[in-house]
C-alpha cells in the first residue's frame, strides 16, 4: 500500500489509486468581544479636555489627570477620582470635562535683552499649574551635554523635579517637541518665540505671564457638540458609560439622546441627590425609557482614603465597577458581586422596605440594598417592554451581535461562492455551539442561510443569514416550599 500522498492540487487525486491528504485553511474562528471596558466623563484636577484617554492603572490615572485635589488637601476637586476610589476597574476610558472659559497657565522665558525666547504652557487648563499657589515652577540651567547654545529646563511640581535635557532654540534648531513629548501625562508644552537661549533662572512661576483659571463648569460643558458626553458616547468598544459624581436633567437628557443611537453599551444614570426620595426617582425615571439606560438608586457612602472621612458617592460608578468585572451573562446583582461593592460603608436609604424595592423595580430602577453585604437588587434597564427589562439580556445581545459581526465582516466583497457561504455558516455555528456547550449566553440557536436569499438578491450583492438565539435566563424567583412541623398527616387511599 503506497504511503499517503499530501497535496493541495485536486488534479493529483485521479492520477493514481491511493490515499490523498489535503490540508485546508480552517474557516475563520469567531472570538467574543470584551464589554468590560468602561467610559467615564467628569471633572479632573488636570489633563486633556474632551479627549478619551485609556487608563489601565492608578499610577497612570494620577500621571494624566491628577488626584483628589491640587496637592494641598482640602475639598475633593477630582470628581472622576472620587468616582473611582475603593473599587476595582479594568480599563477605563476617561474624558475630562472642564469649563469653556478655563485657561492654561503660561510663562515666558527670556534672554538678557530681555527678549522672550520660549513660552512654556501648562499642558491643560486650570489653576493646578499656577506656581504662585503651589503648582509648577521652572528653572533654566546649563545643558547636560555642555553646549553653550543649549539649555535644560527643570520642571518642579508637587515636590518632584522633571529635567528636560539639551533643549535647542538657536537660529536653525527647534527640538522642543521631540524633547518635551506629547504624552497625555506630560505637564507642559513649550513654544519657540525667537532664536536664542533663555538665561539661567530659578523659581519662575508657571502662570506668571498668563494665570491659569478653572472657570465655572456648567452642564453645557458636558452636553455641547464635541464635548464630554458626546465624545465618550462615540468612543468604540465600551460596555457602559457614566458621568462622575454629577447628575441633572440636562445631563440625563443628553445621555438619553446618546443611548438612542448606541449599539454596544449601557448608559448609567441616577437620582440627582442622595436625598431624592423613592417617589421622586420613580417620577424621574419615566423620562428615560430605553433598554440601554440603567437608572440607579440609593447613593452609597465610602471612605476618602486621604482623610479617612466618610463621603457620599453616586451609585452609577459602583454599578460600572461591577459590570467591568463580570461576564455579560452574569447578573449584576448576583451574590458573587458583593466583593466588588465591599468599599461601601452604608446607604443613603438603609431602611427601604420590600414594598419600596418592588416599586423601584416596577418603575425600571436598579437599586442598591444591604443584604449581609451590598448588592444591586434588581438588574433592570429603564425599559418596561416585556423581554427588554433585564440589563443582562441587553449585554448578551450586544456581545453576540458584535462578536459575530466582527468575525464575519471580512467576507464583505468576497466572491459569493457555495464554499464561502458554507464557511460563514460553519463559523457562526461553531461560535454559538461553543457557547451553548459551555452554558454561556446561548441556551439554544438556529441558523438559516438559504431561506431568506433569492437569486435576485444575490445578483445585487445581498447575502442574508438568519440567526435565532435563545439566551440563557436567570433564576430571578426561587420558590422553596417546605412543610415543617410535629403533626403526621395520614391520608386515606382512594
Amino acid at each position: 500500500m503506497p504511503a499517503p500522498f499530501f497535496t493541495n492540487n485536486d488534479s493529483e487525486f485521479t492520477r493514481l489509486e491511493g490515499l490523498y491528504v489535503k490540508e485546508r485553511n480552517p474557516p475563520a474562528v469567531l472570538q467574543g468581544i470584551f464589554l468590560g471596558k468602561i467610559g467615564v466623563v467628569g471633572e479632573c484636577v488636570r489633563g486633556p479636555v474632551d479627549k478619551v484617554v485609556e487608563i489601565g492603572s492608578e499610577a497612570r490615572f494620577r500621571e494624566v489627570f491628577g488626584w483628589r485635589d491640587k496637592g494641598s488637601g482640602g475639598a475633593i476637586l477630582g470628581m472622576v477620582w472620587k468616582s473611582l476610589i475603593n473599587k476595582r476597574f479594568g480599563t477605563l476610558c476617561v474624558v475630562r470635562a472642564a469649563a469653556a472659559a478655563a485657561v492654561k497657565a503660561t510663562a515666558n522665558l527670556s534672554n538678557a535683552v530681555p527678549t522672550a525666547i520660549v513660552r512654556v504652557e501648562a499642558a491643560s487648563p486650570g489653576t493646578w499649574a499656577n506656581g504662585s499657589s503651589g503648582g509648577v515652577t521652572l528653572d533654566v540651567v546649563d545643558a547636560t551635554d555642555g553646549t553653550a547654545t543649549k539649555w535644560d529646563l527643570l520642571v518642579n511640581y508637587l515636590g518632584v523635579t522633571y529635567r528636560l535635557r539639551n533643549l535647542n532654540t538657536d537660529s536653525t534648531n527647534d527640538n522642543l517637541e521631540s524633547v518635551v513629548g506629547t504624552d497625555d501625562g506630560t505637564l507642559i508644552r513649550i513654544v519657540k518665540l525667537a532664536n536664542g537661549r533663555p538665561i539661567n533662572s530659578t523659581g519662575t512661576n508657571l502662570g506668571s505671564t498668563t494665570a491659569g483659571t478653572d472657570g465655572t463648569i456648567a452642564d453645557s460643558d458636558f452636553t455641547a457638540a464635541g464635548r464630554g458626553i458626546n465624545v465618550i458616547a462615540a468612543y468604540p468598544g465600551l460596555g457602559a458609560v457614566f458621568i462622575a459624581e454629577r447628575s441633572s436633567t440636562a445631563l440625563k437628557n443628553q445621555m438619553e439622546i446618546a443611548a438612542a443611537t448606541a449599539t454596544d453599551r449601557l448608559f448609567l444614570l441616577c437620582a440627582d441627590s442622595d436625598t431624592t426620595s423613592v417617589a421622586s426617582a420613580v417620577t424621574d425615571v419615566a423620562n428615560y425609557r430605553s433598554d440601554r439606560i440603567v437608572y440607579c438608586f440609593n447613593h452609597p457612602y465610602t471612605i476618602d482614603p486621604e482623610t479617612a472621612g466618610e463621603i457620599v458617592t453616586h451609585p452609577t460608578s459602583w454599578l460600572a465597577a461591577v459590570l467591568s468585572q463580570i461576564d455579560v451573562d452574569i447578573h449584576p446583582g448576583e451574590e458573587d458581586t458583593k466583593p466588588f461593592l465591599a468599599g461601601i460603608t452604608r446607604l443613603s436609604f438603609p431602611a427601604l422596605t420590600r414594598s419600596d424595592y418592588i416599586t423601584l423595580r416596577d418603575a425600571g430602577i436598579c437599586a442598591l440594598e444591604n443584604d449581609d453585604g451590598f448588592v444591586f437588587l434588581s438588574g433592570v434597564t429603564t425599559s418596561l417592554t416585556p423581554g427588554k427589562t433585564e440589563m443582562t439580556r441587553r449585554r448578551m445581545a450586544d456581545y453576540l451581535q458584535h462578536s459575530l459581526a466582527k468575525g464575519l465582516k471580512f467576507n464583505v466583497k468576497k466572491k459569493n461562492t457555495l464554499s464561502r457561504r458554507k464557511a460563514i455558516y460553519t463559523a457562526i455555528d461553531d461560535f454559538l455551539d461553543a457557547h451553548k456547550k459551555a452554558e454561556r449566553v446561548v441556551e439554544d440557536y438556529s441558523i438559516d442561510a438559504e431561506r431568506l436569499n433569492t437569486a435576485t438578491q444575490r445578483t445585487q450583492g445581498v447575502e442574508k443569514d438568519e440567526v435565532r438565539v435563545r439566551l440563557i435566563g436567570h433564576i430571578l424567583h426561587l420558590v422553596f416550599e417546605t412543610e415543617i412541623g410535629t403533626a403526621v398527616v395520614i391520608r386515606e387511599a382512594a
